[in-house]
C-alpha cells in the first residue's frame, strides 16, 4: 500500500513539475520536450495550462532571439509558473521589428544630397517607413517632454543616436527677446523668441520641421518644441507653441529674460547627421536618413516600433521570470498588477523605450538581482498597499544595477520610484542593495507611508539637470514613516543626497553616508524629519533646514491641504502610528515643527549647517550636537578606495560618543544565486555639466561596455 501511495504522489510531483521547452528554432507542432521545443512561448502556456497545474511547471527559453510582436500575458491560471532561460546562453525576448540591409538605398535626391554634411554624403542612405508600415513615424507634437512617440533604431546591441547638434552636451541662447504668452491657452499664443549664438542655425530648414530640446527655464523641467521660424540675417528664432512659464530662466537677476545658462540642443535635423550611427526622419515623406556605424551591412538593425508591455502578470501568484533578456520594444519591459509573490529575477531590460519593470498592488512582488540600462523613461516602479489602513503591501527592488535611464523623458523618470508623482500609493514597499547610477536626473522618487530604502549606493546622478535628489521626496504632509538607512550617495555636485522638498514630513534619515554632494540633507519647510547619525564629507552644505513654508503659504497651499484631508490623521490606524501629525491638524503649518538634525558627523564642508531661516521661525525644531571635523583626518579604512568605514580608533567616536557606526561594508550590489558579478565602484566625480542635455549616444556606448 506505502509503494501504491508513494508511485502516486511521484506521479503528481511530475505533473506538477512540468517542464516545456521554447527555442528560436522550434516548431509549435512539436511536444515541447528539450529535443522537439515549442516556438513560442504562448504555445508553451497553453501546454503548461492544459497540464491543469501550473504550479512548479517552467517553460525554459533556449539561447538565442525570440521574437515578439505581442505582449505574454499571464494570469491566475498560470501561478506557479517560472519563464526562466537554459542555462549557458541569454534568451533574448526581443519585441523590435527588424530590418534589412537591402530595404535601404543610396541617397540620390540631389536636394537631400545638397542639405547634407559633406561628411555625410555618399555615407547615409534612406529606408521608406510608409512601404513597411512603421507606426510610430508621425511627427513630433508641437510641444513634448517625453520623446515625442518617435520608434527607436538599432544596429546591433546598440542605441542609433537621432540626429542633434551639438553632438555632445548643449548650447545656450546668447539673449531672449520674448518669453512667449505662456500664461494663454489659445491655440496661437506666441511662442518664445531668442537669438541663437550660433550662424550654423541658418542651415536648418524649418518648413521640414525643426525641434528644440532644451532647459528652457528650470533645470527639472526639460521640452522639446517645434521652431516656428529662423530668421538667418539675425539668428533670430521663434517657437511655435509656448511652453509652461516661458523661455528664460526663472532664476534671472534684475529683470532680465535669461541668464544666458538655459541649455539647448538640435534635433532631427537632416543637416545634422555628421557622424556614424546617426538618424533623422523626414516626417511629411517619411523616409528615415540614416548613417550606419561600422559593421553595416552585416549587423542586425531593427526599429522599436511595438509599444506594449512586453510580459504582464495580472492576478497571478508565485509566477517567476528568471534569467531572461527584455529589449527592443517601444513600451514597458514587464508589468505586475495585483497578485502575490510574484518575483523578475536575474534578468536584463534594456534598449526599451518605456519603463522597466511596473508593479502595481498586489503583496511581496518584486525585482531582485536585475540590470537596466538605455530605457527610455524609468527602471522600477513600485505601488502597493492601502493607505487608509495603512496595511503595508511587501513589494520590493532588491540587488539591482540601473543606471544610463531616462534617454526620452529625461526628468522624473528615474532609476527606482516608488508611489510618488502619479504613480500610484506605495505602503510598506523596500528598496534594498541597488546600485543607481549615471542618470540625467534623480535616482529614487519616492513617496506614500513607512517604506524602506536601505544599502542603496547612488552615484553620478543629475548629469543634466538639478535642484534635485539622490532620494527625493515631495509636497506632502502625510508620508510620513518612510526610513532612509545605511545608504552610500557619492559624485553628485549637481544634486542634493537626502532632498525632502516643499514641505515632505515624517522622514527618518539616519546612518547614511554622503560624499562629494550639493546637500548632503535637504529639509524644505516640512515637519517631524529625523536627520541623525549621518556622515556626510565634502559637501557643498552638510545639513539644511529652512522656513520657506511662510513665504511660499503652506498654511493654504490647497495641494497639500487636500493630501492631509484625504487621511483620517485623528483616528486610529493613523494616530496610532504618527500621534505627531495629528498637530497639523490645528498647529502651525507654515513653520518647520518638530525637525531634529543631531548627532551628525560632518567633514570638509564648505558649509557644514545652513539653517536658512530666522531663528524664531526655526524654534519648533530641534538642531544639536552635529560634529563639524572641519580637515581633521576622521580615520576612514579606505577614503581614496570610496571605503569611509570608520577605523575603531576614529576621533569620531571620542568626539560624538553617540555617533553610531555605520555599516558601511553591506551597502551597495551582494553576489547572489541571481548575480555572480559586481560591476566596479567608480570614484571619478562628473564634470558640472550645469544642464546640459543628455547626450543618449556616447552614454549607450558607456553602458554596454559596463556589462559584460
Amino acid at each position: 500500500m506505502k509503494t501504491i501511495l508513494a508511485t502516486l504522489l511521484l506521479s503528481a510531483c511530475i505533473v506538477r513539475a512540468a517542464d516545456f521547452y521554447v527555442s528560436p528554432n522550434g516548431n509549435d507542432a512539436g511536444d515541447g520536450s528539450k529535443d522537439h521545443p515549442f516556438a513560442t512561448l504562448e504555445r508553451a502556456r497553453t501546454a503548461a495550462r492544459d497540464a491543469k497545474a501550473a504550479s512548479g511547471s517552467a517553460i525554459w527559453l533556449e539561447p538565442g532571439l525570440h521574437r515578439r510582436t505581442e505582449t505574454f500575458q499571464l494570469d491566475a491560471r498560470d501561478s506557479g509558473l517560472t519563464v526562466r532561460s537554459v542555462g549557458g546562453g541569454v534568451a533574448r525576448l526581443h519585441a523590435g521589428r527588424r530590418l534589412k540591409a537591402e530595404e535601404f538605398h543610396p541617397v540620390t535626391d540631389a536636394a537631400v544630397l545638397s542639405r547634407l554634411d559633406p561628411l555625410a554624403r555618399g555615407k547615409v542612405v534612406q529606408l521608406d517607413l510608409a512601404a513597411l508600415k512603421i507606426e510610430h513615424a508621425a511627427p513630433f507634437p508641437t510641444a513634448f517632454h517625453d520623446g515625442g512617440g518617435l520608434f527607436d533604431l538599432y544596429f546591433g546591441d546598440e542605441s542609433m543616436p537621432l540626429s542633434r547638434w551639438p553632438n555632445a552636451g548643449s548650447t545656450t541662447m546668447e539673449k531672449v527677446l520674448d518669453r512667449g504668452d505662456f500664461k494663454s491657452k489659445a491655440p496661437d499664443a506666441k511662442g518664445g523668441v531668442f537669438v541663437a549664438r550660433e550662424d550654423r542655425v541658418a542651415r536648418w530648414r524649418v518648413e521640414g520641421g525643426v525641434w528644440l530640446q532644451g532647459y528652457w527655464r528650470v533645470p527639472w523641467e526639460p521640452w522639446t518644441i517645434r521652431v516656428k521660424s529662423i530668421d538667418p540675417a539675425t539668428r533670430t528664432i521663434a517657437f511655435a507653441a509656448p511652453i509652461p512659464g516661458g523661455i528664460g530662466s526663472k532664476y534671472a537677476k534684475g529683470g532680465q529674460l535669461g541668464d544666458g545658462k538655459e541649455n539647448w540642443c538640435a534635433l532631427n535635423l537632416l543637416e545634422e547627421i555628421d557622424r556614424p550611427g546617426e538618424w533623422c526622419v523626414n516626417f511629411a515623406t517619411k523616409t528615415l536618413y540614416f548613417w550606419p556605424p561600422e559593421g553595416w551591412p552585416h549587423g542586425e538593425i531593427s526599429i522599436s516600433d511595438c509599444d506594449k508591455p512586453m510580459v504582464t502578470v495580472k492576478d497571478a501568484s508565485h509566477v517567476t521570470l528568471r534569467g531572461l533578456q527584455f529589449e527592443g520594444g517601444l513600451g514597458n519591459g514587464v508589468e505586475i498588477a495585483s497578485g502575490t509573490d510574484n518575483l523578475i529575477a536575474g534578468c536584463t531590460l534594456r534598449n526599451l523605450g518605456g519603463k522597466g519593470v511596473c508593479i502595481e498592488g498586489g503583496s511581496n512582488n518584486g525585482v531582485r538581482s536585475c540590470d537596466f540600462y538605455t530605457l527610455g523613461q524609468g527602471g522600477i516602479y513600485l505601488a502597493g498597499g492601502d493607505r487608509a489602513t495603512l496595511k503595508p503591501c511587501g513589494n520590493f527592488a532588491e540587488n539591482n544595477d540601473l543606471h544610463h535611464l531616462g534617454l526620452r523623458q529625461k526628468t522624473y523618470a528615474v532609476a527606482i520610484h516608488v508611489g510618488a508623482f502619479g504613480g500610484g500609493e506605495a505602503v510598506g514597499c523596500r528598496v534594498a542593495h541597488n546600485y543607481i547610477h549615471d542618470l540625467p536626473h534623480a535616482g529614487v522618487l519616492y513617496g506614500g507611508n513607512d517604506n524602506l530604502f536601505e544599502y542603496n549606493e547612488v552615484a553620478r546622478i543629475a548629469l543634466t539637470s538639478g535642484d534635485v535628489g539622490a532620494f527625493y521626496t515631495w509636497n506632502d504632509w502625510t508620508s510620513w514613516g518612510n526610513i532612509l538607512r545605511y545608504n552610500f550617495v557619492h559624485d553628485c555636485p549637481r544634486a542634493n543626497a537626502f532632498y525632502m522638498d516643499d514641505g515632505d514630513s515624517g522622514d527618518s534619515v539616519f546612518g547614511n553616508v554622503a560624499y562629494r554632494v550639493s546637500y548632503g540633507s535637504m529639509i524644505g519647510g516640512g515637519h517631524f524629519n529625523g536627520v541623525r547619525n549621518n556622515l556626510i564629507i565634502e559637501a557643498e552644505r552638510g545639513l539644511h533646514l529652512d522656513a520657506r513654508g511662510i513665504a511660499r503659504g503652506y498654511a493654504k497651499n490647497p495641494k497639500m491641504l487636500k493630501r492631509l484631508e484625504s487621511v483620517n490623521a485623528g483616528a486610529p490606524p493613523w494616530s496610532e502610528r504618527y500621534p505627531s501629525l495629528a498637530k497639523l491638524l490645528t498647529g502651525p503649518r507654515d513653520l518647520p515643527t518638530g525637525n531634529v538634525l543631531e548627532n551628525n558627523v560632518l567633514v570638509r564642508c564648505k558649509k557644514p549647517l545652513l539653517l536658512a531661516a530666522a531663528a524664531n521661525e526655526l524654534r519648533l525644531s530641534t538642531v544639536r550636537d552635529n560634529l563639524d571635523l572641519g580637515d581633521t583626518d576622521p580615520g576612514f579604512v579606505d577614503a581614496a578606495r570610496l571605503n569611509f568605514a570608520l577605523k575603531p580608533g576614529s576621533p569620531v567616536f571620542k568626539k560624538l560618543p553617540a555617533f553610531e557606526p555605520i555599516p558601511f561594508a553591506k551597502i551597495g550590489l551582494m553576489r547572489d544565486e541571481f548575480r555572480q558579478h559586481l560591476p566596479e565602484r567608480s570614484a571619478a566625480a562628473p564634470a558640472n555639466n550645469a544642464g546640459g542635455v543628455f547626450d543618449s549616444n556616447t552614454d549607450v556606448q558607456r553602458s554596454n561596455q559596463s556589462h559584460p
